[in-house]
């Protein structure tokens, strides 16, 4: 069975005054199972001088690198969604299943990792399918709020981590993007405040032993 082949660029958004791009994330989809290469850009690697690179497991060096003993760089899996944000994605895949009378399609780690919203990825890189295109994801639907939303946020999170039935439309909307570019097993979200920097709040969960709550910059 042939294998499907997918190509990420991906782009260095911490070295220089522009977002540069750093190389190529390959991803071959065989037997329902993902495996991933890494190929930098020369141009990139020419103009960091070889000194260093984004992961302790890529070496500045053209070719393409194949991760060790992981399914995928640290690097991506960093920028990718952790339980909290991959419950979000879970259940918004369901919801829409549901809508459409199908089955649920598995979702890929590519998948999560092209699901967060571009402007709230964490890692210092960006990333596109098409070299030409936006960067991903582009959902203007997925604007961070501000935190004068907080209140409704967590009464959000706390509506949905308590649904045993299925996604609830309603609550999915209000967190599937400001939470979904977040790592970690708690409920949480991104959200702006006044002068437009970015905050991470950490909600109250059905879990906790102790009420505390998290709010950091």
């Amino acid at each position: 069975m042939a294998s499907k082949q997918k190509t990420i660029y991906v782009y260095d958004d911490f070295s220089f005054d522009k977002t540069s791009l750093m190389g190529c994330l390959w991803i071959d989809v065989l037997k329902g199972e993902e495996s991933y290469s890494f190929e930098f850009d020369k141009i990139w690697l020419e103009r960091t001088g070889l000194k260093f690179t984004p992961d302790p497991e890529l070496m500045p060096y053209s070719g393409r690198q194949y991760p060790s003993g992981k399914a995928i760089f640290g690097l991506f899996s960093d920028s990718s969604p952790d339980r909290w944000g991959r419950v979000l994605m879970n259940k918004r895949e369901r919801m829409l299943a549901e809508k459409e009378g199908c089955k649920p399609s598995k979702l890929y780690d590519s998948d999560y990792l092209l699901g967060v919203y571009d402007e709230t990825r964490m890692g210092g890189i960006r990333l596109k399918t098409d070299p030409d295109g936006p960067f991903l994801s582009a959902d203007r639907g997925a604007v961070v709020p501000p935190w004068a939303t907080l209140r409704t946020l967590e009464e959000a999170s706390r509506k949905l981590e308590s649904d045993d039935g299925g996604a609830i439309e309603k609550w999915l909307r209000q967190l599937i993007k400001p939470g979904s570019s977040l790592g970690g097993a708690r409920p949480k979200a991104t959200v702006k405040d006044t002068k437009n920097q970015l905050w991470i709040a950490k909600f109250p969960s059905k879990n906790d032993e102790n009420n505390t709550g998290s709010l950091r910059r």
